[in-house]
């Protein structure tokens, strides 16, 4: 199939097969969303002539640099997020309560309001 492009963007269509692909490199459009896609100059899928075309070695060192950070900084930055969220639900199954009733007791002494006596303890009090 001869493809024409006469205005527009790269990004083609196949009328037959509906894949998606680059007119300038003929590469597939592939996109996942932490690694980039097509159109982006620093994304391992990106294209060759998008990003330092006339030196290949320098694009690929650079993309795979890019690359290799990206999966070496995941997985740390979900060991962190785990943790905080661990942190957070400790702090909230602990400290919410004992919060909770530092505040009810501030606000009973300023109002001067007694704390509640059961009454098995006012009938001790009675014998």
């Amino acid at each position: 199939v001869h493809i024409q492009r006469t205005e527009g963007c790269d990004h083609m269509t196949c009328s037959q097969c509906n894949t998606n692909f680059c007119y300038r490199c003929g590469e597939r459009y592939r996109q996942l969303r932490f690694f980039g896609d097509h159109t982006s100059n620093l994304s391992v899928f990106g294209c060759k002539y998008r990003y330092l075309p006339e030196r290949p070695h320098l694009r690929r060192l650079v993309r795979g640099s890019v690359c290799a950070g990206k999966l070496l900084i995941a997985p740390l930055l979900l060991v962190l997020g785990l943790a905080l969220g661990a942190i957070a639900v400790v702090v909230g199954l602990f400290g919410l309560p004992i919060y909770c009733l530092c505040k009810k007791k501030r606000k009973r002494t300023r109002t001067g309001m007694p704390w509640p006596v059961h009454m098995y303890l006012l009938e001790d009090m009675k014998e």
